[in-house]
């Protein structure tokens, strides 16, 4: 049953502009509440929380990623069972995912599939001006699609629900900042228990945990930027994790602390770049949704 509901999105793409605009505004009007999502996401993670602290994955895999990593596929459920207990569209939540059609400033289209590669190769120089001690060993090109394919999927499924859901609702109430800021809050709860399942220090986790909010704050302002396009939340997600899992060796070399600090830099170049209006709160959740601007 769940196959006709990804079989949509794709069947999707053939349709006229204007339709798919009219089922993308029905979850950017923000109805969809909050609590029963995130309640029926953080019940449905408990289990591979648990499975991994059964089952090691970091010992197995080259990337530092714990079984409790594969918690991305709770969100797409939680989502579909929270639209559908609304009576919603549920083809209409999983369009998003390919909503590309929706960036209209030819930049941002080159942007997205840039901005986090660079942000996370700015952090390894700041590490290497600082005269840490980084691995030498290069992690092999042929991972690349690898990495795409799957964080790709993963970004997706993630998005869908952080995008559609929780930040859209959250920002017919507040700004970016704030909207970007709460959502953070929330995905680092969400997490904290992978986060420890990697074996990395508490100072490593904190910092995980400080870029995780910051690197919200930077999507939910490209979001509003592209036009509140999901599609380039999951590209920029997309982006970061084979970027970081590219660095030397398999991801061992990445450094939140200095990523925290990357992040931040690209993120005031992003605001300012993309104008102070839009730390307004955006009160019409369709308004970027109706409107030629980015």
């Amino acid at each position: 049953m769940l196959f006709k509901y990804f079989y949509r999105p794709i069947e999707a793409l053939a349709y006229s502009p204007l339709e798919v605009n009219m089922e993308i505004q029905q979850h950017a009007e923000g109805k969809l509440k909050l609590t029963p999502f995130l309640v029926t996401l953080f019940l449905l993670s408990i289990p591979l929380w648990i499975l991994g602290y059964a089952l090691d994955a970091t010992k197995i895999i080259p990337v530092k990623l714990p079984i409790s990593a594969l918690q991305f596929l709770c969100v797409p459920v939680a989502a579909i069972i929270e639209v559908k207990r609304q009576g919603n569209s549920v083809s209409a939540l999983l369009i998003r995912g390919f909503d590309y059609n929706r960036i209209r400033s030819i930049p941002w289209h080159f942007a997205i599939f840039i901005l986090m590669p660079v942000t996370v190769y700015f952090s390894y120089i700041i590490m290497e001006w600082n005269g840490m001690q980084l691995p030498t060993q290069a992690t092999p090109l042929w991972n690349i699609p690898i990495f795409l394919l799957i964080y790709g999927f993963s970004g997706y499924c993630e998005e869908i629900g952080w995008m559609s859901i929780v930040t859209d609702r959250l920002l017919t109430r507040y700004n970016i900042v704030i909207t970007g800021f709460i959502v953070g809050i929330i995905w680092v709860t969400w997490h904290l228990i992978p986060f420890t399942q990697t074996h990395n220090s508490t100072i490593w986790i904190f910092w995980q945990c400080v870029f995780t909010i910051v690197n919200r704050i930077l999507i939910t302002k490209i979001y509003i930027l592209t036009n509140r396009s999901v599609f380039a939340a999951i590209v920029l997600h997309m982006t970061y994790n084979t970027a970081f899992s590219m660095m030397p060796y398999y991801g061992s070399a990445y450094n939140p602390m200095y990523m925290v600090l990357a992040t931040l830099i690209t993120c005031v170049g992003v605001f300012i770049i993309g104008g102070i209006d839009t730390l307004k709160k955006n009160s019409d959740p369709s308004s970027s949704l109706t409107r030629n601007r980015v």
